[in-house]
């Protein structure tokens, strides 16, 4: 802890964080991967309000741009984001002019999604962001592998 110890207030009394047993928590993966992805995403979205984006904002965007005409439906799949979710967050990008809907040969329920000229520039602009952020995190990893912290992730992201 940098600066004043804070202070929780247990069973009547006041403690000082330092002095909470985590009862072994501190030992679990699952708390730490917890700890650090609270970490992480503070940071990053830090690094995104500039550009009054959200995480999952950019990573819609970052999809869209790398797959052009995605279905909506696809791209909920892949970043695992429940569909009324989904609506909502291309309605926002839609409305900021950052996204636009277009037909689906075929299927007059579907949209295929594509960034917009505004959509482009302003994603050019977040993924500077983004790798400055992804850079700082990498540092704090150390003499860790990238390759295979990525892989050991992935496997438990598949549990």
């Amino acid at each position: 802890m940098t600066g004043k110890s804070r202070m929780i207030e247990a069973s009547g009394r006041k403690e000082t964080i330092e002095s909470v047993s985590l009862g072994g928590l501190e030992t679990t993966v699952g708390f730490l991967l917890r700890l650090a992805q609270v970490a992480v995403f503070k940071d990053l979205l830090a690094a995104l309000k500039p550009f009054d984006l959200r995480v999952t904002d950019l990573s819609v965007l970052l999809v869209i741009e790398a797959t052009p005409g995605l279905q909506q439906r696809a791209i909920g799949e892949v970043l695992r984001i429940q569909r009324p979710n989904l609506v909502t967050i291309i309605d926002q990008l839609e409305a900021r002019g950052l996204v636009r809907r277009g037909p689906v040969q075929g299927d007059r329920r579907a949209y295929a999604l594509s960034l917009t000229k505004e959509g482009e520039a302003l994603l050019q602009e977040a993924k500077i962001a983004h790798a400055q952020h992804d850079r700082k995190v990498l540092d704090a990893l150390g003499d860790v592998d990238k390759a295979q912290m990525l892989a050991a992730l992935e496997r438990i992201a598949a549990l």
